[in-house]
């Protein structure tokens, strides 16, 4: 039985597109540097095939013709499938000699059999990127993550021993580990209070713990940073059990942007919309919940690339995805305002109940859910945010200026709010 053929990812002419085992279509390389994806002919006759991503749809529910061929780059789905800056420069080096640097298609090709979500892309020509056992320098991680911040994809390691690891050749990572900033103080810790804060207004939030940098075993010298502190460790909620691929995908995909543009030509009235549109109100609604917590905690950095959708059970309706990379930015940069604008408007203070109004309309989304949906995160945030276990990992100076900004916040979403005393007088 002959063994299967290893080429380089810059030698990847043309790559086969999988959701899962379905194979939906095919990308290559085109003459002047041009990256065209097609779908497949079989994929286009299911009746109802599962989505690959909603920018594919057209109005009426069927799928749209091919994207045109992009230039330098990868058409915007499969662009932002692939991590950014100081990740992505270190994924760069650890594969250089074999990715080029700065080319979509290369690291694509690179990186394919671990993508976000449910998608693979593999040679067309049977061959692999994969390096073989026996020759184990030859040996890369192969995982992708969207996002700028330096994160790994991990598996926990079963033994005495245990710890945490990355994922080498063919094997897959069930958590990210998202290190600590150099700069931002606390960012991990920020970010776990505040995941946990989601959970108890109720949102969908994934698994998570702090863990020491120490945990981690064999970490390639690209991917290691300068920073200390804690480790957020978080369940990956597109994988499942024994490896099974959960598809996700997130607005700049469904909006057709490249990751650069991901804080470009939208407003939070598009996010909502297209919820309400493609999944339902209900979920529309969660997204507000999700966006007045954002507005509370000073949460300037919900671009198009932190809200998602997934894909459950056959792969074809969508749902609004857990909740991921929430934290309070204004911490750090007080005069932050929102990613986009709400109703007009960007800066925090100016987020009034007139301002959600104009969004509820703007959305096609019942004013008066709206408010409501405004006015219970305000309540519930004031319940149990000063007696949430969590804060107390998080450094003073940062915890201090998170809450500020939400008793700053409060009166601002919610005229009606009358603060406690110790919210009030800490």
């Amino acid at each position: 039985m002959m063994s299967t053929r290893v080429r380089a990812p810059n030698a990847v002419q043309s790559l086969d597109v999988f959701l899962q085992d379905l194979k939906v279509g095919t990308l290559v390389r085109t003459p002047g540097d041009f990256n065209a994806f097609s779908l497949d002919p079989a994929y286009r006759a299911i009746a109802r095939p599962p989505t690959l991503s909603l920018s594919f749809r057209s109005a009426d529910g069927g799928l749209r013709k091919d994207p045109k061929p992009a230039a330098h780059v990868l058409p915007a789905f499969f662009a932002n499938l692939l991590p950014e800056d100081k990740l992505r420069e270190a994924m760069e080096k650890h594969h250089a000699g074999a990715v080029r640097q700065g080319n979509d298609f290369d690291l694509l090709a690179a990186l394919g059999e671990d993508l976000p979500g449910a998608v693979r892309v593999v040679p067309s020509d049977g061959s692999t990127t994969i390096a073989v056992q026996d020759n184990p320098r030859e040996i890369k991680a192969r995982f992708s993550l969207a996002g700028v911040q330096m994160k790994l994809s991990v598996m926990k390691n079963t033994g005495k021993s245990g710890g945490l690891s990355l994922p080498i050749g063919d094997e897959q990572g069930q958590y990210i580990a998202k290190f600590p900033s150099t700069n931002l103080v606390g960012l991990s810790e920020n970010e776990f209070a505040v995941l946990a804060l989601s959970e108890i207004l109720g949102m969908d939030v994934p698994e998570r713990e702090l863990v020491e940098k120490s945990d981690f075993e064999g970490i390639p010298e690209e991917f290691n940073t300068l920073s200390t502190g804690k480790v957020l460790l978080v369940k990956r909620f597109d994988r499942g059990p024994k490896g099974t691929r959960i598809h996700i995908e997130d607005f700049a995909q469904i909006f057709g942007r490249q990751p650069s543009k991901k804080y470009d030509d939208a407003s939070y009235h598009d996010i909502a919309s297209a919820l309400n549109v493609a999944i339902s109100t209900d979920a529309a609604l969660e997204f507000v919940r999700r966006l007045a917590l954002a507005a509370l905690v000073g949460n300037g950095d919900m671009h198009l690339k932190n809200w998602s959708t997934i894909y459950p059970g056959d792969g074809c309706a969508p749902a609004i995805a857990p909740v991921y990379d929430v934290l309070s930015t204004t911490a750090y940069f007080p005069k932050d305002d929102m990613a986009f604008s709400l109703g007009g408007e960007k800066s925090f203070k100016a987020l009034t109940l007139d301002r959600w109004r104009k969004f509820a309309n703007r959305a096609r989304l019942p004013e008066p859910a709206v408010i409501s949906a405004v006015e219970e995160v305000v309540s519930l945030v004031n319940d149990h945010w000063r007696q949430l276990p969590e804060r107390d990992v998080v450094p003073a100076a940062v915890l201090s200026k998170i809450d500020a900004k939400i008793e700053e916040m409060s009166p601002v979403l919610d005229p009606s709010h009358v603060p406690k005393p110790s919210l009030a007088n800490p």
